[in-house]
């Protein structure tokens, strides 16, 4: 694929975990950016829609909405989607239903349903027949997406693997070996999962981390790239009067 054929502008979301607040505004800019720049974007979602903060349903239908609207945009399976991903197809684990709810399930299930939580199978019954479209979205996820120089994944990858070779494991849950990897990949990888020390997104030499807490931060981060290149990053935060800015950052 030439550069020339590549998508002009590109939009990397990580980690909403339920904040459709923040998610709204930026998908709002997303949308005057493109009519400024007279096409539309490619969206690509890093994963972790869910759990957490307290409108996961809502991130979906919003993630849903984009995916439409936008063709070309892809979500990418975070671990926490996984987890609703498996409990949808029946085949949630035990150990992973336990781990799930410890990290951040319950806020999550809670907001589909006002059954005690306890109750995954009825749940699963409800959300099946009330959304069925949030399967679709689930189903249809990607566990890593190749745009030109670029590689999107949820977590990362594992050094020294082609893409293909991957586990899907690690797309979704790497930390050790990938994050303290320094050589190049063959791709510049952008990924979330891990929350920066900064709260900010982070410039790497192969890496781009995209994670910046928003559950918990108030703070939801896009990576801009246009033309194959790192344009600027987007974040959308809660003030301390309770309003959402948006404003674009470049690392100095």
């Amino acid at each position: 694929m030439t550069t020339e054929s590549l998508p002009s502008n590109i939009y990397a979301i990580a980690d909403i975990h339920g904040r459709a607040d923040l998610l709204d505004v930026m998908l709002a800019s997303i949308a005057e950016d493109a009519a400024v720049h007279g096409s539309k974007p490619v969206v690509i979602f890093l994963g972790d829609l869910i759990d957490r903060g307290p409108d996961s349903p809502k991130v979906i239908d919003q993630v849903r909405a984009t995916l439409d609207l936008y063709p070309g945009s892809r979500l990418i399976l975070g671990n926490h989607d996984f987890f609703l991903r498996e409990l949808l197809r029946g085949t949630l684990t035990s150990e992973d239903a336990v781990n799930w709810l410890d990290w951040g399930g319950v806020a999550t299930l809670s907001a589909y349903s006002d059954r005690p939580v306890p109750d995954l199978a009825n749940i699963a019954a409800d959300i099946r027949r009330d959304f069925p479209h949030h399967v679709d979205v689930l189903e249809n996820a990607l566990t890593f997406k190749e745009i030109g120089r670029f590689c999107f994944v949820h977590a990362g990858i594992r050094p020294g693997i082609e893409l293909i070779d991957q586990d899907e494991y690690d797309l979704r849950w790497i930390r050790a070996g990938f994050l303290d990897h320094l050589d190049v990949f063959r791709h510049i990888v952008l990924h979330g999962h891990t929350i920066t020390a900064s709260l900010r997104p982070e410039i790497h030499s192969n890496r781009i981390a995209l994670d910046t807490g928003a559950y918990r931060s108030g703070r939801l981060s896009a990576a801009v790239i246009r033309d194959d290149e790192l344009s600027h990053f987007l974040c959308t935060e809660l003030t301390e009067e309770g309003a959402i800015r948006i404003g674009e950052w470049r690392p100095e």
